[in-house]
């Protein structure tokens, strides 16, 4: 996660006019609801149900008349809602997980629906993770009938994206169900000072189009340029390795070989600052590791003892505090790559420079190769900048300064 652009986006996010525009959304929402209550589905007939026999039926209302709040159209087409009308059959189709016939799937089906708005008032996470209804349709039904309670993303994939893009995915997390995910966005979001008092639906639009944004743009599928986004997977374990420096080797930059295209510098831009936040998420996992093995402490006062500075400010000239063995301070500048391990090129500020001449042996630059892996490999390099086998820096580009009148 890059802190400063997360508060660059809620600085520049439209909270209230966007909700203004949404309010005809909430009110077909409320109708919806009304309509559709709990003594209504107990007492309902299939044809009240079922996808195909008109507009006004639950399905229908529920994945269009809806669709603005959450969409659930997805390839599985109807077979998703358990029981439907074919008409070019002239007949009731069913999910054979929910019966034999189609009279006893629509029957399961209401039970189904009946307990899990029951749960979902309850928030009996257990309870509805065990729910026969496919999970898109059921995040879609919890999140209209309580949208302050649950969030209307539903895809598994696209809670993912998010989790991953904001860090806080977990091998555990990662395979839960989809309720336990938008859950834990929703914590997010309660635990941030500017975002605790929107509304659930004013976050999501916040996550699809502001921040992180839509996941195809990730992807690859939104963006035309030869930098595609990098797609991460969640870090179960990053290894630390030792690799050794040729003395006097350049540290340049890919940019200074030129290209005979014209170079696409936002979307690389873009690229290597999703490479650099999710390298120091890695390396702040590999150090809370380290330090509870070297000082032989507990998780949590190893991750008390690791600050990942960058999220507060750019202007250290490293992104994480840790520790060494002793207990004394480490500054650590992360650099991380796609590439497997082995030679590497990157930008390196002044003001990172100035850092590492300050800090002498105590600090280190952490280069993260595969980092898109679920085990990406961290070489920890001791400050390169003193002592006999420096690093050479090639200045590549110049701070232009032109005074006006």
């Amino acid at each position: 996660m890059n802190y400063l652009d997360l508060q660059r986006a809620k600085e520049t996010f439209q909270l209230e006019s966007l909700e203004n525009e949404r309010q005809v959304l909430y009110q077909v929402r409320h109708k919806f609801v009304k309509m559709f209550s709990p003594k209504f589905i107990a007492n309902m007939s299939i044809d009240d149900y079922v996808y195909g026999k008109g507009e006004d039926t639950f399905c229908y209302k529920l994945e269009r008349t809806l669709a603005n709040l959450g969409s659930i159209n997805t390839r599985f087409g109807y077979k998703k809602f358990g029981v439907w009308w074919s008409k070019d059959e002239g007949s009731y189709k069913f999910d054979p997980l929910f019966g034999k016939t189609y009279l006893e799937a629509f029957e399961n089906v209401r039970k189904a629906l009946l307990k899990l708005l029951e749960d979902g008032a309850a928030e009996d996470d257990k309870s509805i993770s065990t729910c026969p209804i496919y999970s898109l349709v059921l995040g879609k039904i919890l999140s209209v009938y309580y949208p302050e309670k649950y969030l209307n993303i539903f895809s598994s994939r696209h809670l993912n994206h998010y989790l991953i893009s904001l860090d806080l995915d977990t091998k555990e997390l990662m395979g839960k169900h989809p309720i336990y995910k938008g859950k834990r966005l929703l914590e997010f979001k309660n635990n941030d000072p500017d975002m605790k008092n929107w509304s659930v639906d004013m976050f999501a639009v916040f996550l699809w189009g502001h921040y992180p944004k839509d996941p195809r743009l990730q992807e690859g599928g939104a963006i035309k340029s030869k930098h595609k986004q990098p797609v991460f997977t969640t870090i179960t374990k990053p290894d630390f390795i030792n690799l050794q420096i040729v003395s006097g080797q350049h540290a340049t930059s890919q940019a200074a070989t030129g290209t005979k295209s014209k170079p696409d510098y936002e979307a690389l831009e873009r690229r290597n600052k999703l490479l650099g936040d999710r390298g120091e998420h890695a390396v702040e996992l590999a150090e809370i590791n380290r330090l509870m093995k070297e000082q032989k402490i507990p998780e949590a006062e190893a991750k008390r003892r690791v600050n990942r500075v960058s999220l507060i400010s750019d202007s250290y000239g490293y992104d994480i505090i840790s520790q060494n063995a002793d207990g004394s301070p480490r500054y650590i500048e992360v650099k991380a790559t796609q590439g497997n391990p082995g030679d590497m090129e990157f930008f390196y500020t002044a003001n990172e420079y100035a850092a590492a001449l300050k800090y002498k042996e105590a600090y280190y630059i952490y280069v993260v190769y595969d980092i898109c892996s679920t085990k990406p490999k961290i070489w920890p390099i001791p400050n390169p900048f003193i002592g006999n086998n420096r690093l050479e820096l090639v200045p590549i580009k110049y701070r232009v300064k032109i005074n006006t009148k």
